[in-house]
């Protein structure tokens, strides 16, 4: 599967389980988009989510801020 065809599964999963509220946990991340992108990679060289899971950087009503989501499916006990 393609990197670019894998984050936008990724991006619809965590769009859909947002909307659905489908049990996952999810990480999110908003700000200046540098920021949210400095975030992805660090907690990438830290091994806690590759830069794929997360979905693409989106607008919010903030000009000047970006929103990502991180997805993961909720373990049940």
């Amino acid at each position: 599967m393609s990197e670019n065809h894998e984050r936008d599964a990724n991006e619809t999963l965590a769009i859909d389980a947002l909307i659905s509220g489908k049990s996952a946990n999810r990480m999110i991340l908003i700000g200046a988009p540098q920021w949210v992108k400095g975030v992805i990679y660090r907690l990438h060289s830290l091994g806690f989510a590759e830069m794929a899971e997360w979905s693409r950087l989106m607008p919010t009503r903030n000009p000047k801020e970006m929103i990502s989501v991180l997805q993961r499916p909720r373990v049940q006990d």
